[in-house]
């Protein structure tokens, strides 16, 4: 449930002047016009085709690369949805803004994705976000960030009120030389001191969108936008908030219902303890805050598998297989009985084993004896194929790499945080030998085939998907003997999708859609010959990371769908499974969901201090254990989801959990 809008009320206070400072900016905004200086003034009134006179009269006329006009309750915006649009502005001398500015703009967002560019002069380099001067969203909180020179640190401030949904708001960003602050609907909302020049990179002043392809687009709504080569003062802020409130329905999104749980709060840093700024806090449930929850009389009734003995059983074929009972999703076991799949990563013997425990056949039960004690099913991916011969063994997956396998002897891999990566960040997918390839590397299926014990089949790890694939695939060496397939399928699907000699850069759109292209031949060829080996194993995917790209593809979900039974997900795009993200994925696919990787990590037991990695920074291990039961409890609660794998690693003596000796 997104809270910002329950917090709204309580921030909407004055944070920097007293009540007697607000009376008097209060008189003073009433015969105060609204500023008439601004360097760029563009109106969506004024917006006739695809381009929008500068009402400053200073010539920075407006471009629109995309979106609609849309008429609002006394003036106009533009409307973008998040694959096409945005403004660039013509500049025909550079704007005067290098010692201070203002940018002040009406917005309303459809959604909050981490890293929008919602307006400035973006930063060339496509992995940064914030752009030279300008606001971009960390989650749901705008950030205002300035560039002093090339190499000089980046000053970020992030406003201590997020944005809402569907909410029409005025955002003021203040740069006066000696200050940086926030103004929201004209109040002040965060301040810090800094000093300096502001950098020029000659990139233009841009709307809803940077020059990131991997970042995504706005979704939503712009009105009226100024810029300022000066900071304003508090009072000419609220006059330009006071003047044109009346011109947008402000009108709140319906209240959600109160939450029927309780929640604690966790704070949390991002992933990192590097960029500045204040820490965020988290409306986290756990089990003691769930309203009516009573822990069972009893221990679970589970048969061997982990399956629940206490649900009615299912027909049993002998090998887990899915079902859809009551509108929820379900994995039933080899049995028949209904499971959810509960595993943890990387579970293999440490160095110290055989020192520790005797043996590795010692650690092997030990550790299996304390995944069931403590409610896990399963093992995930990574984890040693030995625990297989435990006297008790859990529930596993296989994963084989068909990609990374075609790809390495070829010299076409090389490091990537967290997986394989290829050259150009492009897979070779379209290799006129890739086909032959997953058929011949299949054949290895055949000795796991009928094996009761393996839920389901993985096939590689997190497969780059930059968003501008298409455009890497279509810049590809035509001579390469390994990338010219690429291009060469990159170029006849373009043609077919466009008029004869248009040689126009591909839209965002037209990126997402190749995409989906892509993936739909790497899922369709290794899954074809994985059925030639294997029939009786679940298919769950090659583990999904990318939040631009993938999460946010309605053509690619679509595309993959008949090629999975279940798909797996590494989820690290919010703090905890998303509503939207379930429903969309419900709509475009349909298929089951299990989360294969999510974890935070803290900071405050020396030794095991962990600031590095894609899951989320706490400030405790009590606040790591406080997310992971938030997290759990809204994977338990979607309907889609089968499973999830907690990203904890087994392997050394600095174990998540507490192994003992067998004599301890």
């Amino acid at each position: 449930m997104n809270h910002g809008y329950l917090r709204w009320t309580a921030w909407a206070t004055p944070t920097i002047l007293s009540r007697a400072a607000w009376a008097c900016l209060f008189i003073r905004t009433a015969c105060c016009a609204v500023p008439g200086d601004p360097v760029l003034y563009w109106s969506f009134e004024d917006m006739d085709g695809g381009r929008i006179p500068d009402r400053s009269g200073r010539g920075f006329h407006g471009v629109v690369e995309g979106g609609r006009r849309t008429a609002e309750k006394g003036t106009a915006s533009l409307a973008m949805d998040r694959f096409e649009g945005g403004v660039r502005a013509e500049e025909p001398a550079r704007m005067p803004i290098s010692t201070a500015v203002t940018i002040a703009v009406w917005i309303r967002a459809d959604e909050l994705p981490d890293h929008t560019v919602l307006l400035g002069r973006p930063h060339t380099n496509e992995t940064w976000t914030t752009p030279m001067f300008g606001v971009r969203l960390r989650h749901e909180w705008p950030v205002f960030g300035l560039w002093e020179a090339p190499n000089v640190p980046k000053t970020l401030l992030a406003a201590e009120r997020p944005l809402v949904a569907g909410l029409w708001t005025h955002l003021a960003a203040v740069y006066d030389g000696a200050r940086m602050r926030w103004f929201v609907d004209g109040m002040p909302a965060g301040e810090t001191n800094r000093t300096g020049p502001i950098a020029d990179n000659g990139e233009p002043f841009r709307l809803g969108r940077g020059v990131s392809l991997g970042r995504p687009t706005f979704s939503g709504r712009f009105g009226a936008v100024r810029l300022y080569a000066r900071g304003l003062d508090p009072a000419e802020v609220r006059a330009l908030f006071e003047a044109e409130r009346d011109h947008y329905d402000r009108t709140p999104p319906p209240t959600p219902p109160p939450p029927r749980d309780g929640f604690v709060e966790v704070e949390s840093h991002g992933r990192s303890p590097q960029p500045p700024g204040p820490w965020k806090t988290n409306p986290t449930r756990i089990l003691e805050t769930l309203n009516g929850f009573a822990p069972p009389a009893g221990p679970d009734r589970r048969n061997r598998f982990g399956g629940s003995l206490d649900d009615p059983r299912e027909a049993a074929t002998g090998f887990f297989r899915l079902a859809k009972i009551g509108g929820r999703d379900w994995l039933i076991d080899p049995e028949g009985y209904r499971y959810f799949n509960i595993g943890l990563n990387a579970v293999r013997p440490p160095r110290g084993a055989l020192s520790a425990f005797g043996s590795t056949q010692a650690w092997m039960e030990a550790v299996a004896r304390l995944l069931w004690t403590n409610g896990f099913n399963g093992l995930g991916n990574w984890s040693a194929p030995e625990m297989r011969e435990a006297s008790r063994p859990l529930p596993w997956v296989l994963r084989c790499n068909f990609m990374f396998e075609f790809a390495r002897p070829r010299g076409l891999v090389e490091p990537a945080a967290g997986t394989q990566g290829f050259p150009n960040r492009c897979m070779p997918v379209f290799h006129r030998d890739f086909e032959a390839h997953c058929v011949e590397f299949a054949r290895q299926l055949e000795a796991t085939a009928n094996d009761p014990w393996m839920v389901g089949i993985m096939t590689d790890n997190e497969l780059q998907c930059p968003v501008d694939l298409l455009d890497r695939c279509l810049n590809a060496d035509p001579t390469d003997p390994h990338y010219r397939d690429n291009r060469a399928a990159a170029e006849a699907w373009l043609a077919a999708r466009r008029p004869a000699g248009d040689r126009s850069p591909p839209s965002r759109r037209e990126r997402y859609e190749f995409i989906a292209f892509a993936f739909e031949r790497y899922y369709r060829l290794v899954v074809g010959a994985v059925r030639r080996y294997d029939t009786n194993h679940l298919y769950l995917g090659s583990r999904l990371s990318y939040s631009t790209g993938q999460f946010d593809n309605p053509w690619f979900w679509r595309a993959i769908s008949p090629y999975h039974d279940a798909v797996s997900v590494n989820y690290y795009a919010a703090w905890g499974p998303r509503a939207d993200h379930l429903r969309n994925w419900e709509e475009w696919d349909g298929r089951p969901i299990v989360f294969t990787e999510w974890y935070a990590k803290a900071m405050d037991v020396p030794g095991l201090t962990n600031t590095h990695g894609a899951g989320w920074l706490v400030r405790t291990q009590e606040d790591r254990g406080r997310y992971c039961q938030h997290f759990a409890l809204a994977a338990l609660e979607a309907p889609s989801a089968v499973g999830f794998h907690f990203s904890s690693i087994l392997t050394t003596r600095r174990s998540p959990l507490p192994l003992t000796t067998p004599a301890g």
